[in-house]
């Protein structure tokens, strides 16, 4: 049975079941706590805690996941970091009894596993769930294992550990590898023989006070979480002997066969074979990663996705044999093959996938061969410290995770204890240098007992900027407050709001709250998990959780960056009309002063691009065309051709922005001006790199275009009257000051010729004999640069044959030296690197370079003559 018809299976049969089948969500989590989707649960956690509605009380899905816990064991026969997580969910609808025999009755009946290659694990205490698998399911007893919290409690330990919130037990299906051996009662854990295929979580308590008051109390509502890996049940169906062996993992690694033309033997032990599932592993994690929006970065997400794509890289150059050519971007293509079935989006965005993959393969292998080199000669030392681990890495972009390897396998252990210290204080530097302070303690009980308890934040921003609203939360300092007084700063919760928060690229309101006892002046507005925050300082009075407060949008700041926001999307639409369909956003800012807006492209711009696109923005303003938002189920808004942002997520109904309606029409939560012509003037002002394959632009509108404009025609009339001529006359007398310029220069540079070579004459015919050999050591005049006493050496040398000429200037408050040295004194024992260092020195500085040519510096031009005198000595006693 192939992946594809077991995911297919499984959400029909939980439909039939009364369940909603969702698509997958995003691996980028919507959750603080967590860098990615890391189980089909995460999408729903809202729903869990009640803090959201779900919109049936029973759910399917086949949720992509990405975990990294076990990235030093991905190339094993069983662990992957890109999984896919089928999961039914119940919030109240069915518990633990049809959780159970559903399962049972799928893996059994539906797909057709063999009850006696198959084995559970209890909660030792939940006899329930013992006598569903044992009297209703059928199991031997033998084959249902009783085990502590650890391993079958949610969270883990969460008892030991009085784990405040939801809980329960779970129950664990497992398959067997070798069925063909003798069946031990004794359990071991998951390893070569058994298979871990199903998880089924029972949250049916919620963990409440401390010490000796700790209680678990029965939840009103019970959930249900479930999940079940599709490459290991697909594994299990065709009795493989691990994921990689099935079709959405086999054929990624027979394209590297292909590459390599190394073939895969499935040895778990092998290291050809490890780099095999590694880099299989690794391609397929990065292909989703790439398209849910994530980019190679240094830290937090783009940091995973380019630790997973360089250690494919460090594999496939070790252990397949590709040292010289980038291999990566020929795999995604398969990998896009195998999954495009259950993910379009991989095929629509397959050539931008390529680019980013082929890119990064690109400059990492610049930087590898140095960096590998260098970690050649620590480990050849026979220490690595964890300070040298990390400046391998800060310098030369070298994974600590491939330096460790690399490092264990010459039986060395490097100190990770130092390298995360050294990591540290960069980053604390890097934090200093930007000005960013903390983030919230998310591991503080009291603010997540908060955060959970608070109903989700209705938003009213898009109709109105003024609303009563409620106090329902405030933190101070990561902790939570009940009142906060003047000239703290404080976020405070409203129960709904007019700010908008930041979202899209578009920045986060300012205002005003205003109550009977106090006023907030609010600098910035974030959401987390649909609750908005509102960053604020107290300017009067007291603010109070439970006070009635008005809150005020600062209007002309939000008309700006609404002006903004509308430009964006009028900038997209001419930058494809201009550059082609491959324009795709990769990121914006709409701010209040400007907008900036990345976007996927080869190559810069022309300036007749700039101007083109720049005129069609305008042009769509000019003609006053209408903007219109309305939120629309997400098949008609595809079917009427919006555009979706890439990496963005979206529900069932989206809010869809049209201008001048086919004009522009994108999916997006932001605010807008009512009509193209309340923009005002747009403009560009700088167009740029970004990153490798992506290009950035900023622009400036309405209020700050007028001023740009205003400051351009000052400029404009200053250069006039500098001139002396009418502003309308400016362009033709700077061309013709420019060509007399241009002649002056032409004219000064022929005259610097002449003296030079003067000179030259007349230094070469102070030449005399040092052993055998004809030298000039001389500190000539009017040369103001090492290019130029580089030239003048040369002119010397020439009129010099077999000598060697030492030139010593002061040039712009420095000291220059220069030295070059013919074949047939390089012979006779030359060696201008070591003359030209000896008279750096005596002026206080240092340099070198070849036998034939060298060059230094120096500080101290007082002691230039000294500095010759020195050289001649050297250079005597080179020739003796």
């Amino acid at each position: 049975m192939q992946a594809r018809e077991l995911r297919q299976k499984y959400l029909e049969f939980f439909e039939q079941k009364g369940a909603l089948r969702l698509p997958s969500d995003s691996l980028v989590a919507d959750d603080p706590t967590l860098l990615f989707t890391v189980a089909g649960m995460v999408p729903f956690k809202a729903y869990f805690e009640g803090r959201a509605t779900p919109p049936r009380d029973s759910l399917v899905t086949a949720q992509k996941c990405l975990r990294t816990v076990d990235i030093d064991d991905i190339g094993d026969t069983s662990h992957c970091t890109l999984f896919e997580m089928m999961g039914n969910f119940s919030f109240g609808d069915y518990f633990k009894e049809e959780a159970v025999t559903w399962a049972w009755e799928f893996l059994t009946g539906v797909v057709g596993l063999a009850p006696e290659n198959l084995r559970v694990t209890v909660f030792q205490d939940d006899d329930e769930a013992y006598d569903l698998w044992t009297k209703t399911c059928g199991l031997p007893a033998d084959r249902v294992t009783r085990l502590g919290e650890k391993t079958n409690y949610w969270p883990a330990n969460a008892i030991v550990e009085q784990s405040q919130g939801p809980c329960g037990p779970c129950s664990e299906i497992f398959f067997d590898l070798r069925p063909d051996e003798p069946f031990d009662t004794a359990w071991d854990g998951e390893g070569t023989r058994w298979l871990e295929i199903w998880n089924l979580v029972f949250t049916q308590f919620t963990g409440e006070g401390e010490g000796e008051k700790y209680r678990l109390v029965p939840l009103p509502k019970k959930n249900i979480d479930t999940g079940s890996g599709l490459e290991r049940t697909a594994a299990a169906i065709n009795r493989l002997s691990g994921p990689f062996e099935t079709d959405v993992l086999r054929p990624i690694i027979a394209s590297l066969e292909a590459l390599s033309g190394i073939s895969y033997t499935a040895t778990p032990d092998a290291l050809t074979d490890i780099a095999f599932r590694r880099i299989a592993d690794h391609a397929r994690a990065a292909t989703f990663l790439l398209s849910d929006g994530v980019t190679p970065d240094r830290t937090g997400r783009g940091y995973v996705l380019r630790r997973l794509m360089r250690r494919a890289i460090v594999a496939g150059i070790r252990r397949l044999g590709f040292e010289h050519e980038t291999f990566l971007d020929q795999v995604i293509p398969t990998v896009v093959e195998v999954m495009q079935d259950a993910y379009p989006e991989l095929a629509e965005r397959e050539s931008y996938l390529l680019e980013q993959v082929r890119q990064e393969e690109t400059l990492f292998r610049r930087t590898l061969q140095n960096g590998l080199a260098r970690l050649e000669e620590e480990l050849a030392k026979g220490t690595l410290s964890g300070e040298k681990a990390f400046d391998l890495y800060d310098t030369f972009g070298l994974p600590f995770e491939i330096t460790r390897e690399l490092a264990g396998e010459r039986g060395l252990v490097v100190d990770e204890t130092g390298y995360r210290e050294a990591e540290e204080t960069a980053r604390q530097r890097s934090r200093a240098a930007s000005g960013l302070g903390g983030t919230w303690d998310t591991s503080s009980e009291a603010l997540l007992s908060l955060l959970k308890s608070l109903p989700l934040t209705r938003f009213v921003g898009y109709a109105q900027t003024e609303a009563q609203a409620k106090v329902v939360g405030l933190i101070v300092d990561g902790t939570p407050a009940e009142s906060v007084s003047e000239g703290q700063n404080v976020e405070i919760l409203l129960d709904n709001t007019p700010f908008y928060a930041e979202a899209g690229g578009q920045v986060g309101d300012f205002g005003a709250l205003r109550g009977v006892t106090g006023a907030v002046r609010v600098t910035d507005t974030k959401k987390q998990n649909g609750l908005y925050f509102h960053r604020a300082t107290v300017v009067q009075g007291i603010l109070s959780v439970g006070d009635a407060v008005v809150a005020e949008v600062d209007t002309e700041r939000r008309r700006d960056v609404m002006r903004n926001h509308t430009a964006t999307h009028l900038l997209h639409r001419a930058l494809r009309d201009r550059l082609g369909s491959h324009v795709q956003q990769r990121g914006s800012l709409v701010a209040p002063e400007r907008l900036r807006f990345d976007f996927a492209h080869g190559g810069g711009l022309s300036p007749a691009d700039l101007e083109a696109v720049e005129a069609e923005v305008n042009g769509a303003i000019l003609r006053e065309l209408p903007v219109v938002t309305e939120e629309l189920p997400i098949s008609e808004a595809k079917e009427l051709g919006a555009m979706m942002l890439f990496g963005e997520k979206y529900g069932d109904v989206v809010r869809v922005v049209s201008v001048g309606g086919e004009f522009s029409r994108e999916f997006c939560g932001g605010t807008h001006v009512g009509n193209a012509a309340q923009i005002g003037p747009f403009r560009l002002v700088s167009e740029g790199s970004a990153a490798a394959g992506v290009r950035r632009i900023e622009a400036i509108t309405g209020r700050a275009a007028e001023a740009f404009d205003a400051a351009n025609n000052e400029r404009i009339k200053t250069i006039a009257a500098l001139l002396g001529v009418p502003a309308a006359q400016t362009p033709e007398t700077i061309e013709k000051l420019q060509a007399e310029v241009k002649s002056l220069r032409q004219a000064l540079a022929q005259a610097q010729r002449a003296q030079t070579g003067n000179q030259a004459a007349a230094l070469a015919g102070e030449a005399k004999s040092l052993g055998g050999v004809l030298v000039v050591f001389a500190q000539p005049t009017g040369v103001d640069t090492g290019d130029a006493l580089s030239a003048l050496a040369d002119d010397i040398l020439d009129r010099v044959p077999g000598g060697v000429v030492v030139l010593g200037a002061a040039a712009n408050g420095k000291v220059i030296f220069v030295a070059k040295a013919s074949r047939d004194a390089v012979s006779k024992g030359a060696k201008a690197g070591e003359i030209v260092k000896a008279a750096a020195q005596v002026t206080g500085g240092g340099g070198g370079g070849r036998p034939d040519f060298a060059q230094a510096g120096g500080k101290d031009s007082s002691k230039i003559g000294d500095a010759l005198t020195e050289a001649e000595m050297v250079l005597a006693r080179q020739l003796a």
